[in-house]
């Protein structure tokens, strides 16, 4: 086994604290399951790491987001199983604001149930848009998409997302 240099260390840290959570988001995307996520942020760091001087000329988060989407769909198609995407944690307090948080926690499941109705590249754009700013350029550069198709798509997984609502709320 060969042990990591003080430099080496250095960067992994530095690609972890600086991309592991926006590729933990692509992951969980697209498995719907905290594990397979993990496995996959795991994977995609460690090829970054390995990769490093070849970004040269590449935005680092694209990289990182295609590999990471590559992987996670490559290793939903090992999975045989269906993935139940219940992975999701919620905590409601027992105080004075527990009825309101017990709402915000069905709301949130609304959400999340209507966010997995969606096909994994909506909800891949949707994520990257939403959490992470990609602008529509970046996605549908790391999509291979034109842009018009990427505010298409945004656009109607939106709409999606509020006639779920719409109906839970109802």
């Amino acid at each position: 086994m060969t042990v990591a240099t003080a430099e080496q260390e250095e960067q992994i840290e530095w690609l972890v604290r600086s991309f592991g959570p926006v590729i933990y988001k692509v992951a969980f995307a697209i498995t719907r399951s905290r594990a397979l996520a993990e496995e996959v942020v795991q994977d995609t760091l460690f090829a970054a790491w390995s990769s490093m001087p070849s970004w040269e000329g590449d935005v680092p988060v694209r990289w990182l987001c295609r590999v990471t989407r590559n992987r996670a769909i490559s290793v939903m198609r090992k999975e045989s199983r269906s993935v139940a995407g219940d992975d999701w944690e919620f905590q409601v307090s027992h105080e004075p604001e527990t009825e309101r948080l017990v709402e915000g926690r069905h709301r949130l499941e609304a959400v999340k149930e209507a966010l997995f109705e969606l096909d994994e590249q909506s909800r891949t754009m949707l994520v990257l848009r939403e959490t992470e700013g990609l602008s529509y350029e970046e996605l549908a550069e790391l999509l291979d998409l034109t842009q018009s198709a990427v505010k298409a798509k945004l656009y109607r997984a939106r709409h999606a997302l509020k006639v779920h609502l719409r109906e839970w709320d109802q």
